[in-house]
């Protein structure tokens, strides 16, 4: 009975405490579940069409976020985030190697000069890019944007975001974890927005020590873009450049991405945007393509879209290629679904 009660008086006595520890912290499930149908036009060497659901998502991603945070005093912030990715047709990881967090799994802290966060997150420039994007990131399976933004992703990676009034700076490192070299395989990077009222400008570089053949070599990367919105209307754009040197034992690959493009919102459930996307490379077969797409979304609710789009990629070179994996001189797409946020 002694032992009962002076149980009950120790969580008497830390029940406060228990209570004040729960209010701060917060743990929210959350994500994206998107099922489209989508056709598309010579979508093999033998030059059929194709009519399928897809993998991951066409207006946005498939996903599925555990995110936590927590005030730990003198405004300071303990916070992470795991991000699984998923193909909502067949319920199977949207990867090959089976990894359950692939998207993004990071740990970090935010205080007021800014955050540090480590671990798989989203490179600098795929940060900046989703602002110059007309379609700020959705239909990222058919535009080319995702695969161009410097990885996309980094492993191993260290990233600093602060924010001083209308400016936003970044810097990140990313580990090699290359026995015998700190720059073999690793990636950096950093960059400069500003935020005004209407408008959004900045730049960013990264360099990566990239796996060619049997040797590292430099892999730069540059971006700028600007976006400006007025009322309803907006548009955006932006120039990538991505340079791997050979140094002298092959040509340089070089990479050049143009995009830009506007939107217009006729109602608060009704927006229609339009995008230009036009790919080159210095040691492609192709050479290089151009992509136009033209999309309308309409909200049933705030979390629930229905969204249908139209794309026509034209081929400077009809042969195949990494740019043109079935030869085409063209292909037209049309993409019709719902996106639900929950």
């Amino acid at each position: 009975m002694k032992k009962i009660a002076m149980t009950c008086t120790v969580l008497g006595l830390c029940a406060p405490w228990m209570q004040t520890a729960q209010a701060q912290l917060n743990i929210t499930i959350y994500g994206t579940a998107d099922g489209g149908v989508r056709y598309l036009s010579h979508a093999g060497t033998n030059g059929g069409s194709k009519l399928y659901m897809g993998t991951n998502g066409w207006n946005s991603s498939n996903k599925l976020d555990i995110a936590g945070k927590e005030d730990i005093g003198g405004g300071m912030e303990a916070h992470f985030l795991l991000e699984n990715g998923f193909n909502l047709a067949t319920g199977a990881l949207d990867n090959t190697n089976s990894a359950l967090f692939s998207r993004q799994s990071y740990v970090g802290l935010k205080g007021a000069l800014g955050s540090i966060d480590m671990g798989r997150q989203y490179t600098i420039a795929h940060d900046f890019i989703s602002d110059y994007d007309p379609f700020h990131f959705h239909y990222t399976s058919l535009i080319p944007l995702t695969q161009a933004s410097s990885g996309t992703r980094f492993s191993n990676d260290v990233k600093y975001v602060g924010k001083f009034g209308a400016f936003k700076f970044e810097v990140e490192n990313s580990f090699g974890e290359v026995a015998g070299s700190v720059n073999d395989g690793s990636a950096r990077g950093l960059g400069l927005q500003y935020y005004g009222t209407d408008i959004i400008a900045g730049a960013s570089f990264n360099r990566r020590r990239v796996l060619a053949g049997t040797a590292y070599r430099n892999q730069d990367y540059y971006l700028a873009g600007v976006a400006y919105k007025m009322g309803n209307f907006g548009m955006s754009g932006g120039y990538m450049i991505d340079t791997i040197n050979m140094q002298s034992t092959a040509p340089d690959t070089v990479t050049r991405n143009l995009f830009g493009g506007a939107s217009y919102a006729f109602t608060s459930r009704l927006k229609l945007t339009g995008g230009f996307y036009r790919t080159t490379s210095s040691t492609d077969k192709a050479r290089g393509k151009d992509m136009t797409i033209v999309g309308l979304d309409y909200k049933l609710s705030k979390r629930t879209t229905l969204y249908t789009e139209v794309d026509l990629t034209r081929y400077r070179s009809a042969i195949i290629s990494s740019l043109n994996t079935t030869g085409a001189n063209r292909q037209v797409g049309m993409t019709a679904g719902i996106n639900h946020r929950f």
